[in-house]
């Protein structure tokens, strides 16, 4: 019995320890930082979709608010602040919570380029020497604000927070945000968008965030067009709200 015993103490220890490192891992993140922004207009297509028939997910992916925190701090010049929190942005957690209710509208959009000599092709069908490529978009406009989450440690929660108030986009770059405030709170689950599970209801979205496994290791993995797609997934998540469509607008409205 004694050699039992024995047995069941060395199997049981190695899960205690891990249960514990794992509950010391969390305690030591226990600051949350929740930020409020005001879109001037949302503009952010769900991952994977092409351009001209994308639809507005509402909310944008927790990996957009992480890569906008990184952005922020390289725009106010922040080199001390990137480096510190770029070590740790896999580690962050993010929930979002969406609007009260939103609309959204599609825009048809021309983009104009110059040419390489002005004079060489003459006007096109609008009139102008510049060339036009016409484009589709769907945005969003907001009845109130968006809220974000996040969860740094103890060590990156001042260049966390100056990123989160610097942030002057989320999603495509006219998708122009405010932050109203940030201060410490915790997030309330049944208003966050959250990872789909089985007995979940809602509106389902695909968004992007880094992959579990992932470490980052310097600031240089973070930067658009160097950027390896290897290190994020894209999930469905599940938004607490349903949708109308009214013609070719939708209109979202939070259920909480």
């Amino acid at each position: 019995m004694q050699s039992c015993r024995n047995v069941r103490r060395t199997k049981i220890q190695p899960e205690l320890k891990a249960t514990t490192q794992a509950a010391q891992k969390e305690m030591e993140r226990q600051i949350w930082l929740r930020a409020i922004y005001h879109f001037h207009v949302f503009h952010y297509r769900m991952p994977d979709m092409a351009a001209i028939a994308a639809v507005t997910p509402f909310v944008p992916s927790p990996l957009t608010i992480k890569m906008a925190m990184i952005a922020s701090l390289f725009q106010i010049g922040d080199i001390d602040g990137v480096t510190l929190l770029s070590e740790d942005i896999h580690n962050i957690e993010v929930r979002i919570v969406p609007p009260k209710a939103a609309l959204s509208f599609k825009a048809f959009l021309r983009y104009r380029s110059p040419p390489a000599v002005e004079s060489e092709k003459g006007f096109d069908q609008t009139g102008s020497y510049y060339p036009s490529r016409p484009h589709m978009k769907e945005y969003a406009v907001f009845q109130d604000y968006l809220t974000v989450y996040v969860s740094p440690s103890r060590d990156t929660k001042n260049p966390a927070e100056r990123a989160l108030k610097n942030i002057r986009y989320l999603g495509a770059k006219d998708s122009m945000v405010t932050c109203i405030e940030v201060t410490e709170d915790s997030p309330e689950p049944n208003e966050c968008a959250r990872e789909m599970t089985t007995g979940l209801s809602g509106v389902a979205v695909f968004l992007a965030d880094f992959k579990p496994e992932v470490s980052i290791s310097n600031a240089q993995q973070l930067i658009p067009g160097s950027r390896d797609e290897s290190i994020y997934e894209k999930k469905p998540y599940v938004l607490p709200g349903k949708i109308m469509t009214k013609g070719k607008s939708r209109i979202f409205v939070r259920a909480f």
